[in-house]
């Protein structure tokens, strides 16, 4: 089984906000969370963690909490059985988004919105779910 990871990004503005990328219409062009696969030998909060740089460049003192086992599930994709793990990372309300580091270029733009727009921009029903999940915590 295909281990990977779901990063819901998050900051106070004081209003919280959800970080939402669009992918490419290459990539299919929807709305989510930053998503990816682990590794062979990270674990599923290193991959997040790397998956969550790669994506956005957000790393190191912007982070200000992690927050782990917010939601999992399995599912059948293109490359057979994966397992998913949700985290919740907060970052500090002046955190840059940078995705010009993102070397296979997944997506095109981003946004910062509240949680209700988020969950309406979110395409895939697991993210939602992830979301609402991510929100009861925080």
């Amino acid at each position: 089984m295909n281990r990977k990871v779901q990063v819901i990004v998050f900051r106070r503005t004081p209003e919280l906000e959800i970080l939402v990328l669009h992918k490419t219409p290459e990539s299919g062009g929807i709305w989510q969370p930053v998503t990816g696969k682990v590794e062979e030998g990270e674990s599923d909060r290193e991959g997040a963690l790397r998956e969550l740089m790669e994506e956005t460049g957000i790393s190191g003192e912007s982070i200000r909490a992690v927050i782990e086992h917010v939601y999992s599930f399995d599912y059948t994709g293109k490359n057979g059985e994966n397992h998913e793990e949700v985290f919740g990372v907060e970052v500090t309300p002046d955190t840059i988004v940078d995705m010009s580091k993102n070397v296979y270029v997944e997506h095109d733009k981003f946004e910062w919105v509240n949680p209700e727009t988020a969950k309406k921009m979110i395409h895939w029903d697991t993210n939602r779910i992830a979301l609402a999940d991510l929100l009861k915590k925080v």
